[in-house]
């Protein structure tokens, strides 16, 4: 059995201990959210759900203020991360289609959004320059381009209209099509370098995806009105059943990282680390 050296503690328990109060503190964050800035209507599962991704880019800066390295992150992903948020404020703060009802979508939400891409423009620099040698660059080899050009050719032809502002609704569209793929090149990179994930990387990639299913939640339930559209001449194609691709969206990241839930699920319950060589 493996023990921490100074208290002979067995390190299953320590480390189940720490997931423990991540989870605690996570949940009592949000919580507290909810009651002071919320006005508790459904539509507030948008505003948790960048609360969690922003969550979840804090976890990756605590990361490596801790370990003093940027091992196991990929610098693809956050490029994504970064043009998607850029594009998802450029509608949300200038239009009310795509924002909650709730009365954190005042301001709130698009607070946490751009908190997430200065946290993420951050985490570039830090991988690409100031722990530059400690990063996996040279194996991380799903370039963020061949992502985000196709998200950006489908945004055009296939775009809601619920802003009634063709760059902006393109803009909205664009980043849930680049959301949908962005943690693809981190789970790639999982791969390339084998071997175990420490606790603070598997939580960052845990919440991405939790962040998403939360929004499935809030889009499954408005996917009538999200099919009726507004009736506005649009240039894009399908505008009346753009339900069925922004749920599509939602489930098509869930499919892509079902495997890495198996094995962050199975981690905590064993309180072990993550092994990348069974994905």
């Amino acid at each position: 059995m493996k023990y921490l050296n100074k208290n002979n503690i067995p390190y299953y328990i320590l480390k189940r201990k720490k997931d423990i109060i991540f989870w605690v503190i996570a949940l009592f964050l949000i919580l507290l959210i909810f009651l002071l800035i919320s006005s508790k209507d459904f539509s507030f599962l948008l505003t948790l759900a960048s609360i969690m991704q922003c969550f979840s880019f804090i976890i990756i800066i605590i990361k490596v203020k801790i370990y003093q390295n940027t091992s196991g992150l990929s610098v693809n992903t956050f490029y994504c991360y970064a043009i998607l948020l850029i594009c998802r404020l450029m509608s949300t703060c200038f239009f009310d289609g795509y924002l909650p009802s709730d009365s954190s979508g005042d301001w709130f939400y698009q607070l946490v959004d751009f908190t997430s891409f200065l946290l993420s423009i951050y985490i570039i620099y830090i991988i690409t320059h100031y722990y530059k040698e400690t990063s996996d660059i040279r194996i991380d080899n799903v370039e963020s381009k061949y992502l985000i050009i196709p998200s950006f050719i489908l945004a055009i032809f296939f775009h809601n209209n619920f802003n009634q502002f063709l760059i902006s609704d393109i803009s909205w569209t664009f980043s849930m099509y680049l959301e949908t793929v962005a943690i693809y090149p981190q789970l790639n990179l999982f791969i390339q370098k084998g071997g175990q994930i420490e606790s603070y990387t598997s939580h960052y990639v845990a919440l991405c995806g939790f962040s998403r299913f939360i929004s499935l939640i809030f889009w499954w339930a408005t996917f009538p009105e999200l099919n009726e559209g507004i009736k506005v001449r649009s240039p894009g194609f399908l505008n009346n059943y753009m339900g069925y691709l922004i749920i599509f969206s939602q489930i098509l990241q869930l499919i892509i990282m079902a495997d890495y839930y198996y094995l962050y699920f199975k981690s905590l319950i064993k309180g072990i680390k993550m092994n990348t060589l069974d994905i």
